[in-house]
C-alpha cells in the first residue's frame, strides 16, 4: 500500500483537492487524497485547489496551490499587502466567524485527545470574539534585515514546507494587527537605519548591530514606546532619532535602545500607561502584558463572574507577571497575593498597586514551586495560574493539589498543555466552565479560561484513566 501511494502521490504530481479543515497551530489547509493527509499552506476550508505535491512522508504529504479551482465561501480578500509572506496572520483571508469556529473545534479535539474521555465531556462555552479584529495588538516586534537595496525592517519570512527557509526579512511598512502608528515609526526607523551606517544583525555570522524594533502602545491611552534592540550602545544616535520620532508620532513617550536584557532609556519617561477599566497600569520594556488589552479586560470580567469571586476570599496568583489579574481582582476580594520569578515584573506590579492605591494586594518575587513549597496556598480560597506556554511543571501541579483550595482558575495560551494539566488536576478538581477567548484574530492562536471547582466526591480511580 505504501508503494502504491508513493507512486500516486509522488513529488511533482498534481491533484484536485478539497480543503476540509485548518491545522492548528500551523494554519495549513488540510485535505485528503485516499488515505493520505495533505497539508496545503494557503488553502482554506471549502477551497477546491489544484495542488502540486512537493514533499511526501509516511502518512502525510505537503502540497502547493497551483490554481484555486473553486474558492471557499469563507475566503475573503485581505487588505494586508504582506499576507502569506510574513510570519504574522496566517488566517487573514478566512472569514472571521470561520476562524472562531475552527479554533473552538480545535480546543474540543485537544481536550478529548490529551485530556481523555472526561475532558471530552467538559463544559466548553462558545468562543468569545476579540473586541477588535484589526489594530488590536498592544505590542509588535519587527526584525532588521539586509536586502539588495539596503537595510529593511519587517517580519521574518513564513516557515513553510514548500521551500527552504532562508531567514529573509520581508519589509513591512504597516501592520493591520497593530496600530496605524507603526507605519510612521517604521518609516523613521528605516531612514535612521539607512543613514546611520549600522548593519542588520546576522544570526548566522553574529555580525551586524541592529536586531529588532519593538513597538508598544497603550490601547486605552495611545501612548507609544519604541525600543530598538541592538548589539551596541545607540546613545550617540539618540537625539536625532528621538527628534525625528517625536515629530512623526505625537504620542511617543519613551525611546529605548541597546541590548535586550537591559535596554537603555534614550529619551522620554521610562514607561507608557495602559488602562483596564478604571485601573492605570505602567508598562516598561520588559513588562509582560497581554498583547490584546481590550479582550484581556473582557477575560478578567468573565473570570470574576465565572469563578463567583467573593469579597471574603483570599486570592493567590501564580505566574502573576506584572500583576494585571491580581490588581483587577483585588478590588473584589479580601486579600490578593501574586508570585512571579521575574524581578522586573514584580517591581512593575508593586508600582502599579501603589499607583492605583490598592492596599490589599502583595507581590513577591519567587519561583512558584519554591513559594508553594512554603505552603503559600494555605490561606487561599482561590488560586489563579497564568503559566507560560509550557504549562505547569509537575512540581507546581502537585503543589496546587496539596493546597486543596476551593477553586482554581487557569489562564492558558496553549490548549495542549492546558488539557494535559487539567487531566492531572482532575483527581481533586473538575471543570465548571472552559471559555476560549480569541486574543489573536487572523492567527491560529487563542487563550483559554478554565474555572475548576473542588470535587464534592473523590475522583473514581480506575475509571477514565486514559
Amino acid at each position: 500500500m505504501g508503494v502504491f501511494f508513493y507512486e500516486v502521490i509522488g513529488v511533482g504530481s498534481e491533484h484536485s483537492l478539497t480543503v476540509i479543515d485548518i491545522a492548528v497551530p500551523s494554519g495549513f489547509g488540510v485535505a485528503r487524497l485516499g488515505e493520505m493527509v495533505v497539508f496545503i499552506p494557503g488553502g482554506l476550508p471549502g477551497d477546491t485547489v489544484l495542488t502540486r505535491i512537493v514533499r511526501v512522508e509516511k502518512r502525510l504529504a505537503y502540497g502547493e496551490i497551483r490554481l484555486i479551482e473553486e474558492a471557499s465561501p469563507f475566503r475573503r480578500e485581505s487588505q494586508c499587502p504582506h499576507v502569506g509572506e510574513c510570519s504574522g496572520c496566517e488566517l487573514h483571508r478566512l472569514a472571521y466567524e470561520k476562524q472562531i469556529e475552527i479554533k473552538a473545534n480545535h480546543l474540543r479535539q485537544v481536550l478529548k485527545r490529551i485530556g481523555g474521555p472526561e475532558m471530552a465531556q467538559a463544559p466548553v462555552s462558545p468562543m468569545v470574539p476579540s473586541v477588535e479584529t484589526v489594530h488590536y495588538r498592544g505590542k509588535i516586534e519587527l526584525t532588521f534585515g539586509e536586502a539588495e537595496d539596503g537595510i529593511v525592517v519587517g517580519m521574518v519570512e513564513r516557515l513553510t514546507p514548500l521551500r527552504p527557509f532562508l531567514g529573509r526579512v520581508i519589509p513591512v511598512d504597516d501592520c493591520l494587527l497593530f496600530s496605524p502608528v507603526a507605519a510612521k515609526i517604521v518609516r523613521v526607523v528605516s531612514d535612521f537605519a539607512a543613514t546611520s551606517g549600522l548593519k542588520a544583525h546576522d544570526p548566522k555570522t553574529g555580525k551586524g548591530t541592529l536586531r529588532r524594533l519593538v513597538i508598544r502602545e497603550g490601547k486605552g491611552t495611545h501612548e507609544v514606546m519604541v525600543n530598538i534592540i541592538a548589539e551596541a550602545d545607540l546613545s550617540r544616535h539618540a537625539e536625532a532619532l528621538a527628534k525625528a520620532l517625536a515629530e512623526a508620532v505625537a504620542e511617543l513617550r519613551s525611546l529605548y535602545g541597546g541590548s535586550a536584557p537591559s535596554p537603555r532609556l534614550l529619551w522620554g519617561r521610562p514607561y507608557i500607561e495602559e488602562t483596564l477599566e478604571d485601573l492605570r497600569l505602567r508598562i516598561y520594556p520588559l513588562s509582560f502584558f497581554q498583547p490584546n488589552p481590550k479582550t484581556a479586560e473582557a477575560l478578567y470580567r468573565r473570570m470574576k463572574t465565572a469563578a463567583e469571586i467573593r469579597a471574603d476570599e483570599h486570592l493567590l496568583g501564580l505566574y502573576c507577571g506584572a500583576g494585571a489579574i491580581e490588581l483587577f481582582l483585588a478590588r473584589h476580594v479580601k486579600e490578593a497575593k501574586g508570585i512571579d520569578s521575574s524581578a522586573e515584573s514584580i517591581a512593575c506590579a508593586r508600582e502599579n498597586a501603589a499607583l492605583n492605591g490598592i492596599r490589599n494586594v502583595r507581590f513577591a518575587r519567587d519561583r512558584v514551586e519554591t513559594a508553594m513549597g512554603r505552603k503559600e496556598g494555605e490561606k487561599a480560597d482561590l488560586i489563579v495560574v497564568d503559566p507560560p506556554r509550557s504549562g505547569l511543571s509537575r512540581e507546581a501541579l502537585n503543589a496546587v493539589l496539596r493546597a486543596g483550595v476551593k477553586k482554581v482558575v487557569y489562564v492558558s495560551c496553549n490548549p495542549s498543555t492546558l488539557a494535559r494539566d487539567l487531566k492531572s488536576l482532575r483527581t481533586l478538581y473538575e471543570p465548571k466552565e472552559i471559555i476560549p477567548f480569541d486574543f489573536f484574530p487572523h492567527t491560529s492562536h487563542f487563550e483559554v479560561l478554565a474555572v475548576l471547582e473542588k470535587r464534592t466526591k473523590p475522583f473514581p480511580v480506575g475509571r477514565n484513566r486514559s
